[in-house]
């Protein structure tokens, strides 16, 4: 991919946006033929295979910053120590505002090629294939997170730039029919082993996951036994053996990704240029702490996971090989140092994991390791705003598939064998016990477990009815964590109430508020209850 195409075809889609539901400019300047400018249907219609192939390489990329929408999830979960305080959130500031419409232009940018592009090849087959995917995908996530979005299922015309609300039936036919249309155009993978094949792009068995969550989501269980059996009797996916080198580079093409963003390789339609920052800034906040083995350079979480959190992980899993890939406590930090031959001592190590300040904020004493980079993760560097990772990023794993086919099987009463046979690889992988039974609420805790800060357990939560209860006291407080109280292997934290915190409010925060800009722009967009 030669970088001066990726600008002319960012430039050629600046000009299709100005059509965009979002910014509501005035169709009619579109229509006005400029003198060096790319008509965009006269664009799709006469594009190359390789053209075709950068044009969803650019959904690609949108996807992948998009996506970054799940570590913001994880605040409002009940796992993560900084918790959401909803402090005078309102509709004009809520912080999912910008994800509203960066899933539109996802959308926005598949119909274009889904309407445009002609289907004569064989590589422009897949890409509309693609397209299909990636609008289902953008249409799931605005479902799950704001109800009733409009829907717009084609390039708005001049008369068209003021949709009201869809309804819950539209909203799920139009995911339902896109990803049938993907299923049909695109290619399958060949088989265990293969997927650095078709470079970690979406394939059938992709399109088939995201039915069956799909389907989970919106409480149709019976269908998703139906849609995610088969693929799971397939042979085409199995976990990958060792939890912990997960969203690492030994997990690179891995048969337990569902589909993956390709970082170090020129992959022609998921390429990102070795321009990933994402891991990195997953990182902690080393400017007062340094990751044993890891970066010194500063992330934006602090240590991510509560205390409440680490408590779960330790009564369920004990320290097994998921919890030594997901959460470390102090010990276990120190331990790590020595291990890596960082520090004869656990005195010694505390010195290396300490710099100059003496507190790391947003922290109670427990670390997420899960998804924090090593130096072998890394590209080589010559500055800190050089550094970029090499690994691919999963979008959805087969451990998720495993989950969402035992939870559909418990839901609906059907197949639950099978679905104990799931949950069970799950759990076996994990290094625990496999159950004899199993329950809807051990589900949960496994999705919890397995799952963890991969942005799936707050709409989880209210998705089972379970966040009022959770969530309503989340967010009260900040935490500062200073090692040991001095002479005790005691943790010492400081605990600081946030003035004006009001927590998860039920009956409202089931779903984010349509953003008021959009409401500015469309009168015809309903706000979501209890928002106004």
């Amino acid at each position: 991919m030669e970088i001066s195409i990726m600008k002319k075809i960012k430039s050629i889609l600046i000009v299709f946006f100005c059509g965009f539901l979002m910014f509501s400019c005035n169709q009619d300047l579109l229509d006005i033929e400029q003198h060096g400018a790319l008509n965009p249907s006269s664009y799709y219609a006469n594009a190359t295979d390789g053209q075709a192939e950068q044009l969803i390489t650019e959904i690609y990329r949108s996807n992948y910053g998009t996506a970054n929408w799940y570590g913001a999830l994880n605040n409002y979960s009940d796992d993560a120590v900084a918790g959401d305080a909803n402090i005078n959130i309102t509709p004009a500031n809520h912080g999912q505002n910008g994800l509203f419409g960066d899933l539109y232009r996802v959308n926005y940018l598949c119909n274009l090629i889904i309407e445009n592009l002609p289907n004569d090849s064989d590589v422009k087959s897949q890409v509309i294939g693609e397209a299909y995917f990636w609008r289902a995908w953008a249409y799931m996530n605005l479902i799950r997170m704001w109800g009733t979005p409009p829907l717009v299922d084609h390039v708005l015309g001049a008369d068209e730039l003021e949709p009201a609300n869809g309804t819950s039936a539209e909203l799920w036919q139009y995911v339902d029919n896109s990803l049938t249309q993907a299923y049909s155009l695109l290619p399958a993978k060949p088989g265990l082993g293969q997927q650095s094949v078709i470079g970690g792009r979406v394939t059938k068995g992709s399109a088939t996951a995201l039915q069956g969550k799909a389907q989970v989501i919106r409480g149709d269980y019976v269908a998703a036994v139906s849609t995610l059996q088969p693929l799971i009797s397939s042979g085409l996916y199995e976990l990958h053996p060792d939890f912990s080198e997960l969203y690492h580079i030994e997990a690179d093409y891995s048969d337990e990704y569902m589909w993956e963003w390709n970082m170090d390789d020129a992959d022609v339609a998921n390429y990102l240029n070795e321009g990933d920052t994402r891991a990195i800034n997953l990182t902690w906040r080393t400017e007062n702490v340094t990751v044993p083995g890891g970066l010194t350079v500063q992330g934006y979480g602090g240590a991510d996971f509560n205390q409440d959190f680490y408590y779960f992980m330790i009564a369920h899993d004990g320290k097994s090989e998921r919890y030594l890939g997901t959460v470390w406590d102090y010990e276990d930090i120190q331990d790590k140092f020595i291990d890596l031959g960082l520090a004869t001592t656990r005195e010694e190590a505390l010195g290396e994991f300490w710099n100059s300040v003496p507190n790391m904020s947003n922290c109670q004493g427990y670390f997420r390791i899960k998804m924090v980079p090593w130096r072998s993760d890394l590209f080589d560097w010559v500055a800190v705003q050089e550094i970029h990772s090499k690994v691919n990023w999963p979008g959805m794993r087969y451990a998720e598939v495993l989950l969402l086919y035992a939870e559909a099987c418990v839901q609906s009463g059907s197949s639950i064998d099978q679905g104990l046979i799931a949950l069970n690889d799950v759990r076996e992988r994990a290094g625990l016990d496999a159950l004899g039974a199993y329950s809807l609420q051990d589900l949960k805790d496994e999705k919890r477990a397995e799952l963890a800060y991969e942005g799936e357990r707050y709409l989880d939560l209210i998705r089972w009815g379970d966040a009022s209860s959770l969530l309503t006291d989340r967010g009260f407080n900040v935490y500062s964590f200073y090692g040991y109280v001095e002479g005790t292997t005691d943790y010492n934290v400081v605990e600081t109430p946030i003035a004006g915190a009001v927590g998860y409010v039920a009956g409202r925060d089931e779903l984010f508020p349509m953003p008021q800009d959009e409401r500015n722009l469309n009168p015809n967009l309903v706000q979501n209850p209890n928002w106004d």
